[in-house]
């Protein structure tokens, strides 16, 4: 059972009613989903996200991606599959069918078989997806030269973009357990939800084998051309880097990779800059999240960039230490262990939380609140991927932010 209910549009402060305004028009439906659970929140944050997923769900419009609806819809299942994501599931079942993935292979996503018969570009986006979110969260080189061959390099970014945009869409989600409604259910056409999966984490931690360093420097070189100034871009796109600079005041290393897609890249910043700078979650509280979901992703960039703020933050050096160990220590802080619980059932094993696990962190820290971590280390793994899979390097020493 959905552990949330909408939010009137009346029931919000007056100057917050335009944010719900903006979602509904931009879905062009009611708010529904992962909006019910941001309106909760954030009504501002509720329509940042949906600018950003209109790119994705639009089809037949100027701006939506350049992916066929096909690539995304297969995609979506992967991800919703490897997510334990029965909502965003409901949400692009019909649409994969519609663009041509056969029911076959929706079935055989869906029950975790290989799938029977597929397409070169299935294989391809498959083994791609695989790596990028398993293992050391790498994707090898000859993978990728295939995938950027055969994509391009903006259909390539978009590609990373629409896992990460599913999974930051889908934590919140599995966090407050939201299923489609019956009238929902009732426009599509029948289709097998998606089960979950196994078990929410229960701990402790215990240090994975193998585990790669976090801290240490990329020194290999990035798979991209850094796109960082205005001669980098054409005329027309020009703009959207200024939209970016205007967000954080330059151009990072993660956004000289997501330029090569440069609308996505402006409607990713204005995420970006409601959980840098405008989130409710304490200094702790967002560094905290950032830094457990860079260690759960294998990411240099996003423990770099995030270590200069938790470190002002007043997080600790031996818990940062614990955390790039993969080790927490024994004695932790109440809070701290709260948001650590919760943070670890979102990324690990089949990333739902246990009932006791979202009461304790509703009562001590409150809805809004629990909200806003889950998107927050949504955005944090969303960058992850981007910055694992064309290699990005962290920032040397700059505390210019850089997510």
């Amino acid at each position: 059972m959905s552990r949330l209910n909408a939010v009137e549009r009346n029931a919000l402060p007056e100057n917050q009613r335009r944010f719900h305004d903006a979602v509904a028009a931009i879905r062009r439906r009611p708010i529904t989903g992962p909006f019910i659970v941001l309106m909760n929140s954030s009504p501002d944050l509720a329509a940042r996200f949906a600018h950003l997923g209109h790119y994705f769900h639009a089809r037949g419009q100027a701006d939506e991606s350049i992916l066929s609806m096909r690539v995304r819809g297969f995609a979506s299942l992967i991800g919703a599959r490897a997510l334990n994501a029965p909502y965003e599931w409901s949400a692009w079942v019909n649409w994969a069918l519609d663009a041509g993935i056969t029911q076959e292979t929706v079935d055989a996503i869906r029950e975790g078989r290989t799938p029977p018969h597929p397409t070169a570009e299935e294989v391809l986006i498959t083994g791609f997806c695989t790596q990028l979110i398993s293992g050391n969260h790498r994707v090898d080189k000859r993978t990728f030269d295939a995938a950027l061959g055969h994509f391009g390099a903006q259909g390539l970014v978009e590609l990373v973009v629409t896992l990460g945009y599913f999974t930051m869409i889908a934590l919140p989600l599995n966090a407050f357990e939201m299923r489609m409604s019956p009238d929902q259910k009732k426009i599509r056409r029948p289709f097998a939800p998606l089960a979950v999966t196994g078990t929410p984490w229960r701990g402790p931690v215990a240090p994975r084998a193998g585990l790669p360093p976090v801290a240490a420097a990329v020194t290999a070189p990035p798979r991209l051309k850094p796109l960082s100034t205005h001669d980098d871009m054409a005329p027309a796109d020009q703009h959207f880097l200024d939209r970016v600079i205007l967000t954080r005041g330059w151009i990072s290393g993660v956004f000289q990779a997501l330029l090569h897609t440069p609308d996505v890249a402006a409607r990713i910043a204005s995420i970006g800059a409601y959980v840098l700078y405008e989130t409710i979650l304490t200094p702790r509280q967002r560094t905290l999240a950032w830094l457990t979901t860079a260690r759960e992703l294998d990411c240099n960039y996003v423990w770099q960039s995030t270590l200069p703020a938790a470190q002002a933050a007043g997080v600790e050096a031996g818990l940062i230490a614990a955390l790039e160990a993969d080790r927490l220590p024994a004695a932790l802080a109440a809070d701290d262990r709260l948001l650590f619980d919760y943070c670890y059932q979102l990324l690990r094993d089949n990333h739902h939380v246990s009932d006791d696990s979202h009461h304790a962190v509703i009562e001590r820290f409150g809805v809004a609140t629990a909200v806003q971590i889950a998107a927050s280390v949504g955005y944090a793994a969303m960058m992850a991927l981007v910055a694992n899979a064309f290699d990005v390097a962290p920032p040397a020493g700059d505390t210019q932010p850089a997510l």
